[in-house]
């Protein structure tokens, strides 16, 4: 089986997973891991996977099975589908916390100490 067919299945059995009307008490985290399946197809070309499973394993999910093996890359056998981490989102940082003479010490102190947290992720941890 190629690479382009092992998309292909994965494309086909998420789809199915997503738009099937089950109500079953797992078919929201079966959806869910369709659509991360599928986001992992959208991930970079260089980037590692997160975790693999198997056309098999696609299979049961498609006819509705509610659990599904997944493993990691040391049990990673040839044929394996590589599952990967979708893109994250852009952190975002809060606005800088003014201070005025209007503040007493407690506001004064919280603010600056919002403030050294905002600039150490602004920072990204480095000093």
């Amino acid at each position: 089986i190629t690479r382009e067919q092992q998309k292909q299945i994965l494309i086909d059995t998420a789809n199915h997973v997503i738009s099937r009307d089950n109500t079953s008490p797992y078919s929201e985290n079966l959806r869910e891991l369709a659509r991360i399946a599928l986001a992992s197809l959208e991930a970079e070309k260089g980037a590692d996977p997160v975790v693999f499973t198997d056309e098999r394993n696609l299979h049961h999910i498609a006819r509705g099975r509610e659990t599904s093996l997944i493993w990691g890359k040391q049990n990673q056998e040839v044929g394996d589908i590589p599952l990967y981490r979708h893109a994250q989102p852009v952190p975002v940082v809060p606005d800088e916390m003014a201070t005025s003479d209007d503040m007493n010490l407690y506001q004064k102190s919280f603010a600056q100490g919002y403030n050294a947290c905002r600039n150490a992720m602004l920072n990204g941890g480095k000093s």
